[in-house]
């Protein structure tokens, strides 16, 4: 090899060296740890009377989500709250009366035009019959009929509200919160409890705390949900207060407001070092799916919401 050639590898090879070395590293993958089994968390609380998650309680899920039926073999699917209502409300009918009268099973604010309540108290012929064909023991359907089909009636004439209270919007229902819990910074192995005595706030330290969300949507994938969480001393200063971004850096299943099972997968993190002993602070979540933006707990949430959305550091 001849020293002008030797040098112009030598040259080429130091090149390619510096291009390795120089090549940024991958980002991390957000969703390394995906599905880890995390169920600390337990956000449940009462679920007041007449609300969506009541009626999935007492009605959708021991009555209709039984075996062979509306178990997520079929639509309606009545297996979870977020089920039942992605696939009730401004949602298509797929059977219908000889007269074609119905187009969506629930129609916010009209229950005589709504497919469930003519479902539940008429026989609709060529159909499999009124519903529910059959019911299960669990199930008290029997003995609370009439009660039940009046809850239904007066939630659709209420505009068939979300969990939080809001108005859904025909072609794109807004997102919704399931439940959060919080740990100390950096860490999922000791949540933060909920005082039963006291409305079920969150109680934690004045220190950094990870503030974690189940988000889901009717049509938006859970990474492209963008979620924020803003925090004041009184539920009128909520407005003006500054917004922390949520991030997602895994997910986890854990349990809800509701009893059941959710995915975990937005936080944020706030240092609470130096907020005074003896306060309460109030949350509001912030969520964006490009076509509905909301805030939790806004205007027409449930008043249960404002303390399940509140900490207090003793």
């Amino acid at each position: 090899m001849t020293k002008h050639h030797a040098s112009a590898v030598f040259t080429a090879l130091v090149a390619l060296m510096s291009l390795t070395q120089c090549r940024p590293d991958p980002p991390p993958n957000p969703y390394d740890d995906l599905n880890e089994e995390v169920t600390e968390i337990d956000a449940t609380a009462p679920i007041p009377e007449g609300t969506f998650a009541w009626l999935h309680d007492r009605i959708f899920q021991p009555t209709c989500a039984n075996s062979g039926c509306h178990d997520g073999t079929f639509e309606p699917d009545f297996r979870t709250i977020n089920s039942s209502w992605n696939t009730l409300v401004w949602h298509p009918v797929i059977s219908n009366n000889a007269a074609g009268s119905f187009q969506f099973r629930v129609v916010p604010g009209d229950a005589s035009n709504s497919l469930l309540m003519e479902r539940l108290t008429t026989f609709i012929p060529n159909t499999s019959g009124m519903m529910p064909l059959a019911v299960d023991p669990g199930s008290d359907w029997n003995e609370n009929q009439a009660e039940y089909i009046a809850a239904l009636e007066n939630w659709i004439e209420n505009g068939a509200v979300d969990l939080n209270g809001n108005e859904p919007v025909f072609g794109d229902l807004a997102p919704q919160i399931f439940g959060f819990g919080a740990f100390p910074a950096g860490t999922l192995d000791a949540p933060y409890n909920r005082n039963p005595d006291a409305n079920y706030r969150l109680e934690v330290e004045a220190a950094p705390i990870d503030f974690w969300f189940a988000i889901q949507d009717d049509s938006t994938p859970m990474n492209a949900l963008v979620a924020s969480l803003r925090i004041a001393a009184s539920m009128d200063e909520l407005e003006s207060a500054p917004s922390y971004e949520m991030e997602q850096p895994m997910t986890f299943e854990a349990i809800d407001f509701f009893g059941q099972t959710s995915t975990y997968g937005h936080k944020v993190t706030i240092d609470l070092s130096g907020f005074p002993s003896e306060s309460t602070w109030f949350l509001q979540a912030m969520v964006d799916d490009g076509t509905n933006s909301i805030a939790i707990p806004g205007p027409g949430s449930q008043p249960y919401l404002i303390p399940l959305y509140s900490i207090y550091i003793p």
